[in-house]
């Protein structure tokens, strides 16, 4: 069997090429691939920027929503025609981080990702897509909606009620969003975008700031909260964000560290984080056993992800792979989708 795959060129582009499927292992299954959910760190990845030069050779891309195709001879956990999802570090299977869990991640410079007409797998590493969400909305799932998902509810910091500020208003945050509204607390939208504002505010955040206009915007939560500060800020790793993020927290508050795209230091106000007896908090992805809690969540809420854009792809049109790049690195309201077929 042959089947396209994309791979990077090590200077931006992509080139797509035909290789044979090789034989699946006992404990492995064979995915089609019918959408890919791009992450920032995709562009990067195949793009490279001024800290990490572009891979080469690799397949990029870490989510994907497919149909299982082929099993090997022990699954038992899957079937053929089953529809499911990846996950970003397929490792990490539960309980805390390790070296071990955060080892192999899709899409990297030691694995192989999605872009593919067909992947493999080995069992422990997909889970079942929620069956209330179309491919597109599935394939969002394993990093941005994880990554809110963990930061949200996994931290285990944020009650009914409770203020949580989400900056900026890509995938990650309007995830956030989402789940923080569900929780039923009160969420206060960072962003230099007025657009992006309302439509936080269509989504249901309760205030929205402008940074353009407020940049001393810590101000702003703390005159919202009445002095108090949030229980939960979500810092995306903006310029000088960190001080900003543990000014507007509240005494014995949580800052989670999400964001991993600035290119400028991001110094700490260390006498606000001991003075308030703040957490400041590390965020990477999640678990396979997050991942499955969120999308049991989800489904129980009936959640759906915020689709940007949604752009159809041959498996050899390189020119909309990159497209989707594009979009990507315009910031998008929620997520961008390359929604995949067969080559004519």
């Amino acid at each position: 069997m042959e089947y396209h795959v994309f791979r990077s060129d090590g200077q931006g582009g992509l080139q797509p090429v035909r290789q044979v499927a090789p034989t699946l292992g006992a404990h492995q299954l064979r995915v089609a691939v019918q959408a890919i959910g791009l992450n920032f760190r995709d562009s990067y990845v195949v793009r490279g920027n001024r800290f990490r030069a572009a891979l080469d050779a690799r397949v990029p891309f870490s989510d994907a929503a497919g149909v299982v195709v082929a099993v090997g001879s022990a699954v038992t956990r899957f079937k053929v025609g089953q529809r499911v999802i990846t996950t970003a570090l397929p490792r990490w299977l539960d309980g805390p981080l390790t070296a071990a869990g955060l080892a192999d991640s899709m899409g990297s410079r030691e694995r192989d990702g999605v872009l593919a007409e067909f992947i493999d797998a080995d069992d422990t590493e997909l889970l079942a897509a929620p069956a209330h969400l179309s491919d597109s909305e599935a394939a969002t799932l394993p990093v941005a909606a994880l990554t809110a998902w963990h930061a949200v509810v996994e931290l285990g910091v944020l009650s009914a009620g409770d203020t949580v500020v989400v900056q900026t208003t890509g995938g990650v945050a309007v995830f956030a969003i989402q789940f923080a509204l569900a929780l039923g607390a009160r969420v206060i939208v960072v962003s230099r975008s007025v657009a992006k504002l309302r439509l936080a505010l269509q989504l249901g955040a309760a205030v929205a700031i402008d940074s353009t206009v407020t940049p001393d915007w810590e101000r702003e939560v703390l005159a919202l909260t009445g002095g108090a500060g949030a229980q939960l800020v979500l810092d995306m790793g903006l310029r000088d964000s960190l001080r900003q993020s543990a000014r507007a927290a509240a005494f014995e508050g949580t800052v989670a560290v999400i964001g991993v795209v600035q290119e400028h230091s991001n110094p700490l106000d260390i006498y606000t984080v001991m003075n308030k007896n703040l957490r400041i908090r590390g965020v990477e992805t999640g678990s396979h056993a997050m991942l499955a809690r969120m999308c049991d969540f989800m489904q129980r809420h009936a959640l759906h992800p915020v689709i940007d854009t949604v752009i159809d792809a041959a498996f050899d049109d390189a020119a909309a792979v990159q497209a989707a790049l594009d979009r990507l690195d315009a910031g998008p309201f929620g997520k961008v989708v390359l929604r995949l077929s067969s080559p004519s």
